[in-house]
């Protein structure tokens, strides 16, 4: 699942492995389409049997997804099924079809083991051709010796269309092989901003707004001097620009009509020569990366905290080392106070670190535009700052041997697990405000106590690895709910 300003998209993975080579021209059957189908009706009525299933990570999911609803956030369903098989049978397409018609918010993509092996693989990778509707006669050639390049106005829909199979639906991931920075992970590689930028009524402000593409191929052609022609290419690769791509492909299955008045930038290089595309590839992403904090830290939510926080006495570090001439106890830093929130507000400890990225960019509004008071957030800050004192004091003690056996060992990789243990157990004692001083640090030794309980017997998982995961979250909620009843009810309230 994941969220960003106003909404969420949520997967559903389903798999079927074919043991023997005999069976792996049958398809995905209507069952298995049926399974999927009946639990996105029953998701949608909100039906008790998903509320009181014995699967608990099931049911967190479940109950996330409906507090999203109430919250009237927008959700998009993508369904994948992955099997070595030969994909779906007519009659389970008809299926999807009609899931589809039903609930417009859903989408399915199918990925063959040869999907799979080609994606994990650029070796036996297969040329691929394709051409590009240029605007008007908005296109620029360049030739140098065996390097031959150009830059143009393509439509946005034609661009579409040469990266997606012929439903629209799946993107053809092989044409990003030689893209060092594409990222295709849970969020299917888009951005929402380029989406917005893509589908509000100044769209057509796109083409200055956006970098555009970089794609290398072995040729191409076009009828010079000709109003709008077609801009043709042989084997190409998009090299540059998968943000863009991906963001344009969601932008086309939430509104196809969008695109309209959308124009891309396109630069592409024709050479024979391996490492002149190679060299093309590097350059094009090796550009310094500016952090996503560096870009949201001007944004006016950032601002009127630090004013807030001014008037308590503590400075806001919107960008990084801003007040290094406060002191360091009234200094507040905005990634970590991020980090806090996401832990203990959110019960997200195990992406506090992992996708820390994510607190300025698709978690940014769900953690900054909090409703929590400033003195709240100051207690809830302090609160973190007793659990960092512990930890720098055990890691300077223990820093040989950090698993040396004691309790405050978990500090080490755990600390916003113990954070996460704290809300747990403020919430399950009924006060109303964070404690302070003596009873903050009584606390923090309680959640700790805790943690250690709930983690002591997985002595064969290095704590990096415990403290990455979401299980090590459960395992925790076990340990501080004596009953199932309470289990649900710290679900709920946390």
């Amino acid at each position: 699942m994941v969220q960003m300003p106003g909404t969420s998209s949520v997967f559903l993975f389903q798999s079927k492995y074919r043991e023997k080579q005999a069976s792996c021209h049958k398809t995905i059957n209507d069952a298995d389409v049926l399974k999927i189908s009946l639990f996105l009706n029953e998701l949608f009525d909100k039906a008790t049997t998903l509320a009181e299933s014995g699967n608990f990570r099931l049911q967190e999911a479940v109950r996330r997804i409906w507090e999203l609803h109430n919250k009237g956030k927008i959700c998009r369903y993508k369904v994948i099924f992955c099997s070595n098989g030969s994909g779906f049978a007519t009659s389970a397409q008809g299926i999807i079809d009609s899931v589809k018609t039903s609930h417009p918010s859903v989408s399915f993509e199918f990925y063959s083991g040869h999907d799979v092996v080609r994606s994990m693989s650029a070796e036996g990778r297969q040329a691929e051709d394709g051409q590009l509707q240029v605007i008007s006669k908005e296109i620029l050639e360049r030739i140098d010796g065996d390097v031959r390049g150009a830059s143009a106005s393509v439509d946005a829909r034609s661009f579409v269309d040469l990266i997606t199979t012929e439903d629209g639906e799946t993107i053809k991931r092989h044409l990003f092989d030689d893209n060092l920075r594409v990222f295709l992970g849970a969020k299917g590689g888009f951005n929402q901003d380029i989406i917005s930028s893509a589908t509000c009524s100044d769209s057509y402000l796109f083409w200055y707004l956006n970098n555009g593409v970089t794609i290398t191929c072995k040729s191409f052609t076009y009828n010079k001097g000709h109003a709008n022609p077609k801009l043709i290419f042989r084997d190409f690769q998009i090299v540059n620009g998968a943000q863009t791509s991906h963001s344009l492909v969601e932008a086309a299955r939430a509104n196809p009509d969008a695109l309209a008045d959308v124009v891309v930038m396109v630069r592409m290089y024709a050479t024979d020569r391996a490492d002149i595309a190679e060299r093309v590839a590097v350059a094009t992403n090796s550009q310094a990366r500016i952090q996503s904090r560096d870009l949201m830290s001007n944004h006016g939510t950032l601002k009127k905290l630090e004013l807030a926080f001014k008037e308590y006495g503590y400075f806001f570090e919107r960008k990084k080392n801003m007040h290094s001439d406060k002191p360091d106890e009234k200094r507040i830093d905005a990634l970590k106070l991020g980090q806090v929130i996401l832990s203990f507000e959110l019960r997200e400890p195990d992406k506090a670190k992992t996708e820390s990225d994510s607190i300025f960019d698709s978690r940014f509004h769900y953690i900054f535009d909090n409703r929590q008071s400033i003195d709240e957030l100051i207690r809830l800050y302090k609160l973190y700052t007793v659990i960092e004192e512990m930890r720098d004091g055990y890691q300077s003690e223990f820093g040989a041997s950090p698993e040396s056996g004691h309790e405050h060992q978990y500090l080490v990789y755990g600390h916003w697990f113990v954070l996460f243990a704290c809300k747990l157990l403020h919430v399950k004692s009924g006060k109303k405000q964070l404690p302070t001083g003596d009873d903050a640090r009584a606390l923090v030794d309680e959640a700790i106590r805790r943690v250690a309980a709930a983690c002591s017997q997985q002595k064969a998982v290095a704590h990096y690895q415990m403290f990455r995961s979401s299980r090590t979250k459960e395992r925790i909620l076990g340990e501080i709910s004596a009953k199932q009843a309470d289990f649900f009810e710290l679900l709920a309230i946390s």
